[in-house]
Formats: C-alpha cells, structure tokens, sequence
C-alpha cells in the first residue's frame, strides 16, 4: 500500500495531461489510499470494569450565591479566598457542589497547602471521585500508606527523601523506629547520615530522645551537632536546660538598669569545653552576646518569672531593660511555645530583633498572639516590612487587627510603585465585614482601587452567601 500511495502522489504531481490515465481514477485512488494510509484506527473494544455509580451524597449543598462565589474565586485563582470558601462552607454544614470536586481536587493535588481545606468541602461524592484517580488519593479518606521502602533501606534513598521517609515511619511506630535511629547512628560513618538521623527525631520528639541528643552533641560534624542541640532546645526540662539554668544564675545578676553580666564570673573570660559544647556552631553564638543568648534560649520562659519573681509580663519588661537585653530577647523568641503566656514576650522580642529576625519570630507564634505582636511593634515600621509581616498573619484577621492594621497602613507613604493602590494583603485578609464598612475611607485614601477592591468586593460577598437564609427562602 505504501508504493501503491508513493505512485499515486507522483501522477498527482505530474497530472493526467502530462502524465496521462483517467483523471477520475486518480482522485478515486488518491482518496481511498490517503485514508488508508492516514486515517485513525478504530478504538480497541474497552475491557475495563466501568466504576461503580457514585453514592449519594448526605451533606447539604451551598446556596447559588455561595456556588457562585466559589466559581469566581476559582477563576481568580486565589488561595486565601479559597480556603475561606471552604472554612465558611465547613463551620454552616456543607460541601461544595459535584461539579466544582475535579476542579477542587486539581488545586489540592498541585497545592498541598490548600489540602486540608479541601478536603474539609468535597463530602461523600469528593472521597468517592478520589479514589478514581491515584493522583487524587491524598483526598479519599483511606489510611495513607506506610513508606513502601523498608525501614533498612531508607538510608540508601536520595538525600532529599530520607528525612521524609523516616519521618514518616517514626510517625506510624515511634518506638520501632525510634530504636532505629538510636542503632543506625552508633555505627554510621558518614556525617550525612548522622544529621538525617537526629533530624528525623522532630517528628514524635520526646524525653526518651534526650540520650541520643546528648550524645549528638559530641559529633565531630557541626550539621549533626547543632541539628540535635536545636532539638535538645525544643524539649523543655532537660540536662541542657539545667545546664544553661545554672550559667544564667552564675553570669548574670540583677541591677536597677536589669539584667547585666557578673565581674570576674564566667562570661567574663573563655567559654570551656562544657559551654562550647552547648554553644552552635554555625558562628551565630559567638562572644559574650552570643553565650548569653545560647543559654537564653535552651531555657523556658518559666525560668524567668521564676527566678525574678514576677508574672510574664513583668519578667518580659525587666529582660528588655538591660544592656544585654538583644542576646536576652533573641534567646527567648525561641522558647517562645512554651511560655505561660507569650505575647509579653513576643511583643519585647519583636521590639529588640532586626526585621528577618522579627518575621522569622512572628511567623512561629499562634495567630492570635502574631496579631498583637505585629499591631504593638509595627508602629516605627516600613511599608515593606508591614506588608511582609501582614503576609504572614492567617487569615481572616479579627476586627480589631483589622481596624489596627488598616490605621497604620493609611498613614504610611505609599511606595511608588503602589502609588493610589491600596495593600491587597490588607483587603485579601482583613475582617471582610469592618473593611466593607470603612469603603468610603478606603476608596478616598487609595483612589487607584480597582483589582483590589475587587477582591474585597468577592469576600463581602462570601461573607453573605453564607449568612443564613430567611424562612421563606429556607423553605
């Protein structure tokens, strides 16, 4: 058939006058053979079990309003707005509709920040159509699958794998796993393989891990040690605590000013073998600062009130008084989880680091207390970095930030390049229903508003589709 179309083609070149034959055989030939030769096959006859019919689903479905909001967001392609569509939609009972699931599940699949969000919206028909696609697993509400690698052979994956994996292992049989680790890392020979190991220890990390920590700590590798003294720092009552308890107690001492170094005591000379074994080793806690801000931070905040006798706010306010009060507060921004109460702190903190310092700092707190910590230090701050510290703080924020926020927004310059426009993290995470009352303030002050308000105008309609329906509609 091949030579047959090949023929063909060269008399449709030459043509029947120079060529000669019938030119109505030729146009019938060439039709017959170029599909032939061309044409689509015809489909194999499908053997595949069809799936099974999707179940009913139990959960009520959103009203229009809110279906059409959820379609123009997806058509934005906003992630904030998204998962307040689905944290609307889980606190009044209902899932989105069917024909919005592929659509939420392709987001989830690409994005897995927005999974558990997700999957809080897709009900029984969601979970169903999950689990046609293996992509789309992580939404079907089965049991995730233990790491199908043999615990054995974890260490011999890529290094960007091994934590992952040991992790998750540690996470489904802490003890086994935990046994593991403690074996491996006695007999391994390379350093990277040594920090894998104690990193794994995060997930799951407990009392029963400070031997192995403690011993960690002796490494000659400066990646395996400080990974296991940042651990050690996480645990709370410990020897390292006690330890770093007992050189504040000695280095320190109380004065009218605060807290200032003792003369002729231990910061006032050499660090020995005991102390630079508890010290980092990157460089970061080098001379008397950084000592004083290693032992600060391998304590809790409960060692303060305690040895000055004070509530956390007070204690907080005798810290940032002294003249060591950076390497103090730097030290406590770390132990800032385990205080009683930490916004006294976190607002002292926030007050004495540097701007990455005060992000690194602000973006571990709990919402609640980021919010009041941003709201209390922001005020000598930038345009750039409110609006960098503003991006970190989950949304929605409380009428109150958001009334705060807004203030110190509006009596900042604008940067030239935002000129007249006003910050779209404001209007993406601010209390929808304050900023929708303050319109006419927002409009006047940032006359160039259209995207943003836009925006804005998407989430005050959010807010009401979710508002519930009168009787009459009800019915």
């Amino acid at each position: 058939m091949k030579d047959e179309w090949s023929k063909t083609v060269q008399d449709l070149l030459i043509g029947t006058t120079r060529g000669g034959g019938d030119p109505t055989a030729l146009l019938s030939d060439c039709a017959a053979l170029g599909v032939a030769a061309f044409g689509a096959t015809l489909p194999q006859e499908a053997t595949a079990e069809p799936l099974p019919l999707a179940p009913p689903e139990s959960a009520a479905l959103p009203r229009p309003a809110a279906r059409a909001v959820l379609e123009a967001i997806m058509s934005l392609d906003d992630e904030v707005l998204l998962t307040e569509w689905c944290a609307l939609a889980k606190a009044n009972g209902v899932v989105a509709e069917h024909r919005m699931l592929p659509a939420l599940l392709a987001h989830g699949t690409a994005r897995p920040g927005l999974r558990s969000a997700v999957v809080e919206v897709l009900g029984t028909r969601g979970r169903w159509l999950a689990n046609t696609r293996p992509g789309w697993s992580w939404a079907s509400g089965a049991a995730p699958l233990v790491d199908e690698v043999p615990l054995e052979e974890v260490l011999d994956l890529p290094s960007a794998q091994r934590v992952r994996a040991l992790r998750r292992k540690r996470k489904t049989d802490p003890a086994q796993v935990g046994a593991f680790i403690a074996r491996e890392f006695v007999g391994s020979r390379r350093s990277a393989d040594r920090q894998v190991l104690i990193s794994a220890l995060e997930t799951g990390l407990g009392p029963q891990d400070e031997r192995l920590l403690e011993a960690a700590l002796d490494d000659k590798a400066a990646g395996v040690h400080d990974e296991a003294l940042r651990l050690l720092r996480n645990l709370g009552r410990t020897r390292l605590a006690a330890r770093a308890a007992h050189r504040l107690r000695h280095g320190l001492r109380l004065t009218a000013d605060g807290l200032d170094v003792r003369p002729d005591e231990l910061w006032t000379g050499q660090p020995d073998a005991a102390e630079l074994r508890d010290l980092m080793r990157d460089g970061s806690e080098k001379g008397v600062a950084g000592r004083i801000r290693a032992a600060a931070a391998s304590v809790p905040p409960s060692y303060w009130t305690s040895t000055l006798k004070a509530d956390d706010d007070k204690a907080a306010g005798i810290l940032r008084r002294g003249p060591w009060a950076g390497a103090l507060l730097r030290g406590v921004a770390d132990q800032l989880a385990a205080a009683k109460d930490p916004r006294p702190w976190a607002v002292a903190a926030a007050e004495t680091l540097t701007g990455m310092e005060q992000l690194e700092m602000l973006a571990a707190l709990p919402a609640e207390v980021a919010e009041q910590a941003v709201v209390a230090v922001s005020k000598g701050w930038h345009y750039d970095l409110l609006d960098h510290a503003c991006a970190q703080l989950p949304a929605p924020w409380s009428p109150e930030t958001t009334r705060a926020l807004l203030h110190r927004y509006a009596a900042l310059p604008d940067p030239r390049w935002r000129s007249g426009r006003p910050p779209a993290v404001l209007l993406a995470r601010g209390d929808a229903d304050l900023l929708g009352a303050s319109w006419e303030a927002l409009t006047r002050r940032w006359p160039e508003n259209s995207l943003e308000l836009e925006v804005l105008r998407l989430r005050i309609r959010l807010r009401e589709s979710f508002v519930p329906a009168p009787p009459q509609e009800a019915q």
